[in-house]
């Protein structure tokens, strides 16, 4: 989750819009459906929705990073702060879900989370991508995932979360299997590198909601759960 460019965890991400294209919209009141803002941290990052009017130019400069537009799956010219902004109001933060990873102590942010979320089955995908490189390498995806999952299984009510990261992301690979996470399988040949053409493996990783609770009783037992609060949240 934290390579040497961005963590890749699952690359079913949305399309970038053009400069000047309209913003996407869900029609979510006429299903009786609610936009979720999410705000929650435990004692090492925060992670919160990310409106447009948060989106400030240093988020932006990241953009011009190759590996990170492709993590956003648009691996053409980095886009501008306007644009980015319509990006980011074409999430619904219900379905899709976009949040940025700040870090606790003093706010910077860090990183970009992406959930995506399958009401009808209760499932998750998460992506994260760890913004400047001099943060990368330093726990930050594990840390954004330990707040993410719980916030997903507990409050959000899923079943089953997956991650997917590329066969060659060793980094966020070993984050899956320190988190406890299963492989279920390896996709061959099952992405296309954006800079160079060639054909990539994906792995498969999940965690289901009993593997969740199986995993936090364990914690508990050892006294190593993690703090975890935000508004609206018991003290």
């Amino acid at each position: 989750m934290t390579g040497a460019a961005c963590s890749r965890i699952s690359v079913s991400m949305p399309k970038m819009p053009q400069p000047g294209a309209k913003p996407l919209v869900t029609p979510l009141a006429a299903q009786r459906l609610r936009p979720v803002f999410v705000d929650r941290w435990s004692d090492k990052v925060r992670i919160r929705t990310l409106r447009p009017a948060d989106v400030t130019t240093e988020i932006a400069a990241w953009l011009t990073d190759p590996a990170v537009m492709e993590g956003l799956n648009a691996p053409q010219n980095a886009m501008g702060l306007d644009a980015f902004r319509t990006y980011v109001a074409s999430f619904d933060n219900l379905k899709r879900n976009l949040m940025t990873i700040l870090n606790l102590s003093d706010g910077q942010p860090l990183g970009l989370a992406v959930m995506e979320v399958d009401l009808r089955h209760r499932l998750g995908s998460l992506h994260l991508i760890v913004g400047d490189p001099e943060n990368r390498g330093k726990n930050v995806a594990f840390e954004a995932s330990a707040v993410l999952i719980r916030h997903f299984f507990r409050e959000r009510k899923l079943e089953k979360v997956t991650f997917q990261p590329l066969a060659r992301n060793k980094a966020a690979i070993a984050v899956c299997e320190r988190s406890g996470l299963r492989l279920e399988g390896t996709l061959r040949a099952h992405r296309i590198d954006g800079r160079t053409g060639e054909r990539l493996d994906q792995m498969l990783y999940a965690l289901t909601l009993e593997e969740y609770d199986e995993r936090v009783r364990a914690l508990e037992g050892a006294g190593l759960v993690r703090p975890f609060s935000g508004p609206g949240l018991p003290a």
